[in-house]
C-alpha cells in the first residue's frame, strides 16, 4: 500500500497479504471479508494469532506509535479494507466519528486484559483473590466457587510443557499420573473417586493464548486448519478469560476450560456430540462439587438433552449404547422422573451383554427406586 493520505478503500483476494514487516505504519480497518494475523508467516516456527472480521481494526500500534509491523496479516476471503495512516487520520474520524470511540474502548480493553495478566504475577493475598474473577463466557446463574485442587500432590501430577497445536504457543499443564491414583469408590452415577485428587479438575486443556481447549486425550489431535473455527468460537471472550496454567490453575481455568472445550468441540470434530454430552455431564460434577444446586440441575438438563438427542437421532455402537442408556436413566433419576429412569435401567437390566459392574449400579439405582415410590404417598 502506498502511503497516499487518501481513503480509499482497497480490495484484497483471498490468500494475498494486506499487512507485512515491510508494509507502511498503517492501521487497517476491515470493512468486509475476513482477515488472518500470524506470526513468522510462511516459516518453520508460523503461528496463527487469531481471525478479523468486519468492523475490525488492527495495527493501531504502528499507528499510533509509529512502530513497525511484526505480523502478517493475510485475506482469507476476498477483503475490503481501509489503510488509516498519519496523513489521513484527521479524515478517517472525521468521516468515521463513530470509530474513534470504537478504537478507544478496544484499546482500553487490551489495557485491561494486560492489567489481568500482570495482577496473575503477583504474590496471591490470603483473602481469596480468585473469587473475584468473572468472564461472559459462563451461563447466567454461575457464581463464583472454589473447588479443592491439589497441586501439591506431586507424586499424581506432574507439571508438563504442551504445545498449542493450533497457535503454537507452549505454557505449562498439569497431567494426572493415572498409574499413582489410588481408587476409593463409585458412585451410583459411575463416577469414580480417588484419593486426594480429583482428576476431573484436570481433564481439560486450555491454550492460554488462543483459548482452544479440549480433553487431554483429543487436545494435541487437533490441526492447524482448524484454528480459524476455534478462533470464531473464542474471541469474544478473550478479554475477559485470562487462563493460568500450571501451578498457578485455579477453579475459574477449571469452568472456563470446559466451557471453552464446549465451544470448541463442534470446530474439530465432525461428530461432536459424545463429546459434549460427556463435558455437561463432568460440568454438573464440577457444580455439584462447589454446592450450586441450581446450576447443578442446569447442567444436568444439558447432558439430558445431548443424551436424548444422541439415542434418538444417531447411530452409535452397542457399547456407546448402553452407556448412554445408563447415563439417561441416571440423568432422569437426579431430575425425578423416576418413571422413566427405571425404564432405562430394566432395559439395561435385560440384556445379556451388559457388563456386570454397570448390572451393579443398575440393581443399585432400582432398588433406591423401589424405596422412594413405596415411601410416596399413594
Amino acid at each position: 500500500m502506498e502511503n497516499t493520505g487518501s481513503l480509499d478503500v482497497k480490495r484484497f483476494p483471498f490468500g494475498s497479504i494486506i499487512v507485512s514487516d515491510s508494509s507502511p505504519k498503517e492501521m487497517i480497518v476491515i470493512l468486509q471479508g475476513e482477515v488472518g494475523v500470524y506470526k513468522n508467516y510462511k516459516m518453520a516456527d508460523e503461528v496463527f494469532v487469531q481471525s478479523l472480521g468486519q468492523g475490525s481494526f488492527y495495527c493501531e500500534h504502528s499507528l499510533f506509535l509509529n512502530e513497525e509491523h511484526d505480523e502478517t496479516l493475510v485475506a482469507l476471503t476476498d477483503v475490503f479494507a481501509l489503510a488509516v495512516s498519519r496523513n489521513n487520520v484527521r479524515d478517517f474520524f472525521v468521516k468515521y466519528p463513530d470509530a474513534a470511540f470504537s478504537i478507544a474502548e478496544t484499546i482500553y480493553h487490551r489495557l485491561a486484559d494486560v492489567t489481568v495478566k500482570l495482577n496473575r504475577l503477583q504474590p496471591k493475598e490470603a483473602s481469596g483473590n480468585e473469587l473475584s474473577r468473572k468472564s461472559t463466557l459462563f451461563p447466567e446463574g454461575h457464581g463464583e466457587y472454589i473447588l479443592p485442587l491439589n497441586h501439591n500432590e506431586t507424586d499424581i501430577i506432574s507439571l508438563t510443557k504442551v504445545a498449542c497445536p493450533l497457535c503454537g504457543r507452549k505454557f505449562d499443564s498439569n497431567w494426572v499420573l493415572a498409574s499413582k491414583l489410588r481408587r476409593q469408590g463409585t458412585d451410583p452415577d459411575m463416577r469414580v473417586r480417588y484419593k486426594d485428587v480429583e482428576p476431573l479438575y484436570y481433564s481439560i486443556v486450555t491454550c492460554p493464548n488462543c483459548l482452544f481447549s479440549a480433553e487431554t486425550t483429543t487436545f494435541p489431535e487437533a490441526s492447524k486448519k482448524q484454528a480459524d473455527a476455534v478462533a470464531q468460537k473464542t474471541a469474544p471472550y478473550r478479554l475477559d478469560t485470562a487462563i493460568k496454567t500450571g501451578s498457578e490453575r485455579d477453579t475459574f481455568t477449571v469452568f472456563a476450560g470446559f466451557y471453552l472445550a464446549l465451544l470448541c468441540a463442534p470446530a474439530v470434530q465432525e461428530s461432536h456430540e459424545l463429546t459434549t454430552a460427556g463435558l455437561w455431564l463432568k460440568i454438573s460434577r464440577l457444580y455439584e462439587d462447589c454446592g450450586d444446586k441450581k446450576m447443578h440441575m442446569y447442567a444436568v438438563k444439558q447432558a439430558f438433552d445431548t443424551y436424548t438427542y444422541i439415542y434418538t437421532n444417531l447411530r452409535i455402537n452397542d457399547k456407546q449404547t448402553q452407556q448412554v442408556s445408563y447415563l439417561l436413566g441416571e440423568l432422569n433419576f437426579k431430575m425425578g422422573d423416576f418413571d422413566a429412569a427405571r425404564r432405562f435401567f430394566f432395559n439395561l437390566k435385560a440384556d445379556k451383554d451388559t457388563p456386570s459392574s454397570m448390572r451393579n449400579q443398575v440393581d443399585i439405582r432400582l432398588e433406591t427406586i423401589r424405596e422412594i415410590k413405596n415411601q410416596s404417598p399413594p
